[in-house]
């Protein structure tokens, strides 16, 4: 019903914006009070507010919105699959940037904010078998998510990201309902960081997602007089000319990523110091004007790790 809404709405607003353009009146002469008379920006404010309506049926407090026992699949993002048959669903979710944290955390998986103003999360949690848990998680991979399992054991993490959205799926065995064998809890954000083009004229990869805004807030790792973490513009700052690593780090990323952008450096003049494909991912160090650059893929965490520095060794570890 509320993407009805949204559908509505914005076809309504499109009305006006056209009838606005017909008008024979000299622009200079309209009246500027018209509420008729609306520009892009307030179409997209609108709709912003229209897509934080809380639906009908839910309950809302200041942590949040929820409904018990349904899949609200009219209120979910895209990236949420159909529930998978047979599962027993808790609850949908919704964090709102009005609504707080109450362990005062905010973050979504890997994703770490300043406040709560900074982002949204849709949730679902669910009881599932093993059989309804693989289905689920094929569907998500299904709608171009790319991951999959973070850490396992007896709690198990799944990370995706895909279509400008993360998902996060936490699965831990189920104890209060015994015709299931987990518990899983999905939370998704589309409020993601934009990448950092370069560092001191360095092209960066573009894949993934960082966990935080690099653009907004960076730190090098400064070896002068010990170890500390110093400020660094990415913008306009130049990298030390010594005694220094600059580190990245991109989450849900692939193994091809890497080799991409090892491939991408060797095309702009690095030499190659040493490359492997090792089973547990990607490898390749190289140099170009005194800097030395690694790019490495962790495949049991799915993060592609990328980092610059005057010495080879502070890259290692």
């Amino acid at each position: 019903m509320k993407k009805l809404l949204v559908i509505l709405l914005a076809a309504m607003m499109l009305l006006s914006l056209a009838a606005c353009g017909s008008d024979k009146t000299p622009l200079g002469s309209q009246d500027k009070t018209n509420n008729s008379n609306m520009g892009i920006s307030d179409i997209e404010s609108a709709l912003d507010e229209l897509e934080q309506l809380i639906p009908e049926g839910w309950d809302e407090n200041n942590y949040g919105a929820y409904i018990y026992n349904v899949w609200d699949s009219d209120f979910l993002p895209d990236c949420f699959p159909e529930a998978p048959d047979g599962i027993k669903v808790d609850q949908t979710t919704f964090k709102d940037y009005k609504h707080d944290r109450i362990n005062g955390s905010y973050a979504v998986g890997p994703l770490y904010y300043d406040s709560k103003e900074d982002y949204r999360e849709y949730g679902v949690f669910f009881y599932a078998t093993k059989a309804q848990l693989d289905t689920f998680t094929a569907a998500v991979e299904a709608k171009g998510m790319n991951g999959g399992i973070t850490e396992e054991g007896e709690w198990t993490y799944y990370n995706y990201f895909g279509n400008g959205w993360f998902m996060e799926i936490f699965v831990r065995n189920s104890i209060s309902e015994e015709n299931y064998e987990y518990s899983v809890s999905v939370s998704a954000t589309d409020s993601l960081f934009a990448l950092p083009e370069s560092i001191d004229g360095i092209p960066l990869p573009q894949c993934g997602m960082t966990d935080s805004d690099y653009n907004k807030n960076y730190t090098i790792q400064d070896f002068t007089n010990g170890y500390e973490d110093v400020d660094f513009n990415l913008e306009s700052d130049k990298l030390p000319e010594a005694s220094y690593a600059a580190w990245f780090e991109y989450h849900c990323s692939t193994n091809q990523d890497s080799m991409d952008y090892s491939a991408k450096l060797k095309e702009l003049g690095w030499d190659v110091v040493w490359e492997s494909n090792e089973e547990n991912g990607h490898r390749c160090a190289l140099k170009k004007d005194g800097v030395y650059a690694v790019s490495n893929y962790i495949a049991d965490d799915c993060v592609l790790q990328v980092g610059f520095s005057d010495m080879i060794e502070n890259l290692s570890y």
